[in-house]
């Protein structure tokens, strides 16, 4: 037998020679041919292997193998599993909000064969799977919202799509969970035949049924209105999005003054519509550095863009000025037709002195809106001081010496409290949520009632006493709950040992035999000081009402964390945390941009909403604080 010749380097555990030619081997990965002439060495082998795509990626996949620390600090195999794979491929198309037919597309079959990733799954296997996923997810869900009996506030609106007609009303609910972070979970996305009071509230009904919520503590509709008797009981038992109001007030200001606005637009639209005509306008420019991002152009049905833009073209007033006089290609642009009739423009004296007179009806409604549409944090908190601010300047303006901004104003301010039902009838949920507002309190709400009212008027005591009674009597009924689950917990505590009730009455005879000698302990007369501070304050609602509010400049420029706060003190105000995750969360924003009411309700299409209304409030007789 001939001689076996045994290889010394490690290079040939990933080569082999081939039948035909000892000087020719085959790499084990790629199947490329390579010589090996044994006066040659194996130096070109081990370069190959360095760039081997296909060595690397079995490198990397022998490596999964290997045991990794997760972040809670367990051992787990770095092998991924197929299950998990599909798994995580099936959330990838939920999360990315991809469409089905990527699961099967060349890219991801591409990157999976690239990363030696198991096989992609197909898209009906899928969808069953993403089906089934929802399905645990959901009960789940449910399971935790029985468990817990979370109390929730929803929020409808109704959504019209553009290409069918069909409408859609969707149902979110929003909560503060133990943890104390803000919650937000759709509830459903339901198809709705018409906008009848009695299609809504039977389908809001079911998806509440389906999901078992029978805790609501407000719900908020969409265009609310307040001209009713009917809508004034509704005010009573729910809450309200103030928002709309403000987008309705605001776009009333804008509708008058089209024709001003739609100049400016024009003005605007010309100057951003090529590099030339803007680097003409930045020569016009005389103070600041001019960027096409400082002359915004506005989304027409966006008026929070559009006040934007009015505000940047006003400090540039006198560079259009200086355009209209000097270039001719910027008047000719506004002798073109556009849909039959001349296009606006260019702005004169008159557009630019009445959007000078608008934009300080906008910055009210725009500061506010700035303040209540966060749906990503709570606000409840912060509505009342933001209608109590728009009330106070469009009051203002209202007696403005300029004839045409009192007229103006006027109209809005009408048309504002027409919306409330008047200052006194605005909902009291609101002024509650401001008062858990460890930096403002009773005296914040106060100090709204002395400016709408007067100091030391009567409309103002009276608010004051109306607010402290139903704050009162809400503390109470959370009180009661809440010492019914304090009682439940105190049965499962064992009685004190033989040892401690051997220490107290050790303690009661020594009592009996020091008292003829006038002994005295400093901590008994500590208790009854304490004792005595208890009968001024009785319960935690005095006490918090009568604590200094908290102090402002110790923030430091950081915005407050109320839920921190509370979070935080809710071992020293028990019932009131329990309150304050209620009331924060409220909503009263809905929409996810600030935009135009995209429909006008008529007098039919408001009374249905009140008889749907009514009829959720007979199915849930108590929809704010229920046991």
């Amino acid at each position: 037998m001939p001689k076996v010749i045994v290889p010394r380097s490690g290079v040939w555990k990933h080569y082999t020679r081939t039948k035909e030619s000892r000087d020719k081997c085959i790499c084990h990965y790629c199947q490329k041919l390579f010589s090996c002439q044994t006066k040659s060495g194996t130096s070109n082998l081990q370069k190959h292997l360095q760039i081997c795509r296909e060595y690397q990626a079995h490198v990397i996949s022998q490596g999964k193998n290997q045991a990794r620390i997760d972040n809670e600090g367990s051992v787990k195999s770095s092998k991924v599993s197929e299950t998990v794979f599909r798994e995580a491929s099936n959330e990838l198309l939920v999360l990315a909000e991809l469409p089905l037919s990527f699961i099967e597309s060349t890219g991801w079959k591409y990157f999976c064969n690239k990363v030696n990733l198991y096989k992609p799954h197909s898209r009906r296997t899928a969808t069953r799977d993403i089906v089934e996923m929802f399905v645990k997810k959901k009960e789940a869900l449910k399971r935790w919202l029985y468990t817990n009996q979370q109390r929730v506030s929803l929020t409808t609106d109704i959504w019209v799509s553009q290409v069918t007609g069909a409408s859609y009303m969707v149902v979110t609910a929003h909560f503060v969970d133990p943890t104390w972070q803000l919650k937000k979970i759709i509830l459903g996305f339901k198809f709705v035949m018409d906008h009848k009071g009695q299609t809504i509230s039977t389908v809001l009904l079911e998806c509440l049924a389906d999901w078992g919520i029978q805790k609501l503590f407000s719900i908020t509709v969409d265009n609310a209105t307040a001209n009713t008797s009917a809508i004034r009981r509704f005010h009573r038992q729910f809450s309200e999005v103030s928002p709309d109001a403000l987008v309705l007030d605001a776009k009333e200001g804008l509708g008058d003054l089209g024709e001003n606005v739609l100049a400016i637009r024009n003005a605007v639209q010309y100057v951003r519509s090529s590099p030339h005509r803007l680097n003409a306008f930045e020569q016009k420019v005389t103070s600041g550095k001019m960027t096409r991002g400082s002359l915004p152009l506005d989304v027409k049905t966006r008026w929070n863009s559009t006040f934007l833009m009015l505000s940047r073209a006003l400090q540039f007033r006198v560079a259009f000025d200086k355009m209209e006089a000097e270039d001719r290609l910027y008047n000719d642009y506004f002798l073109e037709v556009e849909n039959g009739v001349k296009r606006q423009g260019p702005p004169d004296v008159i557009d630019w002195n009445a959007v000078e007179k608008l934009k300080r009806f906008l910055i009210i409604f725009y500061n506010s809106t700035l303040v209540v549409s966060a749906s990503s944090k709570v606000n409840s908190y912060k509505c009342y001081g933001e209608i109590v601010t728009i009330e106070r300047n469009l009051t203002a303006l209202a007696n403005n010496l300029d004839p045409d901004l009192k007229l103006k104003a006027e109209d809005m301010l009408h048309k504002f409290l027409k919306y409330w039902d008047g200052m006194k009838n605005v909902n009291r949920m609101l002024i509650i949520a401001s008062i858990i507002d460890p930096r403002k309190k009773m005296g914040f709400a106060n100090l709204c009632f002395e400016k709408l009212y007067g100091k030391d008027s009567i409309e103002s005591k009276e608010m004051s006493a109306s607010v402290l009674d139903l704050l009162t009597s809400m503390f109470q009924e959370y009180s009661g709950r809440f010492r019914v689950a304090s009682t439940q917990s105190s049965q499962t505590k064992q009685a004190p040992s033989a040892s401690v009730q051997e220490a107290q009455e050790q303690m009661e005879r020594l009592k009996l035999v020091v008292e003829d000698f006038g002994y005295e302990r400093m901590d008994s007369v500590y208790k009854e000081l304490v004792a005595e501070t208890e009968n001024e304050a009785r319960d935690e609602l005095e006490m918090y009402l009568k604590e200094p509010v908290e102090n402002q400049k110790l923030m430091m420029g950081f915005e407050f964390d109320i839920l921190g706060w509370w979070k935080v003190h809710r071992i020293k105000f028990p019932v009131l945390a329990e309150m304050a995750r209620d009331l924060l969360a409220m909503q009263q924003w809905m929409k996810a941009d600030i935009k135009f009411a995209e429909k006008v309700q008529t007098n039919e299409q408001i009374l249905a909403e009140v008889e749907m209304l009514d009829k959720l409030e007979k199915e849930f007789e108590s929809v704010r604080i229920e046991d």
